[in-house]
């Protein structure tokens, strides 16, 4: 390789929804197994990326999607303790995060039920395989994050501890994010998951972008007909509208819990529903 076969690796840095538009538009990074192989290469991505593109060797390369991917999770781990701290002694960790983000030298991701997806959920432990005495940064913001499910299952749990018998929760998306029809490594997954191996609750998903087994039910308001809590998992657009005064009405017990802070408060309640949101401590009718 390098000589009769030219041979290099280029990570893709795509978002899924825009992969057409990223390929053309991001900077790349082309890493050679020697530099006639890297600058062949990149003649042939210069044909279609309008980004920068950089040359290097080809472990340097592979190193940089493992950190890009790295640092994303363990950004998003540091928001979910955030976020449980703050449950702990009252404080909004979305507002602190708001704010927090105006000094220009802070970047905070958002805290949430966990991480999916094939690269930021899997990436981090290529590294910690290679190295997992001193990759202890990441080895625990891999389990934090693959921790989220069990801690939202907690809070369902808590949120519902008044309620006799078997609880009926109603689940709004099950991708691993937002607006896309992909469900590997979705922490909501594993979530439903939990939620069914407990024997307490009964669960219904609703998720029209997938053809999920447990979300059959593609009408969110059959679905959350009877239940005892609403659980915002994924925040896709076409939950940004719904009719709580409809729900209201239509729940066992009036309680959602917004795991992604995607509804308005005061909406939620006004509509007559209890509002609790993932990372805000707030205790129920304060």
């Amino acid at each position: 390789p390098g000589e009769d076969i030219l041979l290099a690796y280029c990570p893709e840095r795509v978002l899924p929804g825009r992969i057409l538009a990223e390929l053309k538009e991001n900077n790349r990074i082309v890493g050679g197994v020697n530099e006639k192989s890297a600058l062949e290469v990149k003649k042939l991505y210069e044909c279609f990326v309008e980004g920068e593109i950089y040359t290097t060797e080809a472990t340097t390369a592979e190193m940089c999607k493992l950190m890009e991917n790295t640092y994303r999770d363990v950004n998003i781990a540091l928001a979910n303790e955030l976020a449980m701290i703050c449950e702990k002694i009252g404080v909004n960790a979305w507002e602190v995060i708001k704010y927090a983000n105006k000094h220009p030298r802070v970047n905070l991701h958002m805290p949430g039920p966990g991480v999916g997806g094939h690269c930021i959920a899997v990436d981090p432990w290529f590294i910690v395989e290679k190295q997992p005495e001193t990759a202890k940064i990441i080895n625990l913001a891999r389990h934090t994050n693959d921790g989220m499910p069990h801690y939202v299952l907690d809070k369902i749990r808590e949120l519902t501890r008044d309620i006799v018998g078997r609880k009926k929760i109603c689940i709004l998306g099950v991708t691993y994010k937002p607006n896309i029809d992909d469900m590997r490594e979705s922490p909501v997954i594993e979530l439903i998951g939990l939620l069914k191996d407990s024997g307490d609750f009964e669960t219904v998903a609703v998720d029209r972008h997938v053809d999920y087994e447990g979300s059959k039910e593609r009408d969110l308001y059959g679905a959350v007909s009877g239940s005892h809590l609403l659980v915002l998992a994924v925040n896709h657009r076409e939950f940004a509208d719904v009719d709580f005064a409809r729900i209201r009405n239509l729940m066992a017990v009036p309680r959602v819990l917004d795991t992604r802070n995607f509804w308005d408060m005061n909406r939620v309640e006004a509509a007559g529903l209890e509002f609790n949101l993932l990372g805000w401590g707030r205790k129920v009718n304060e």
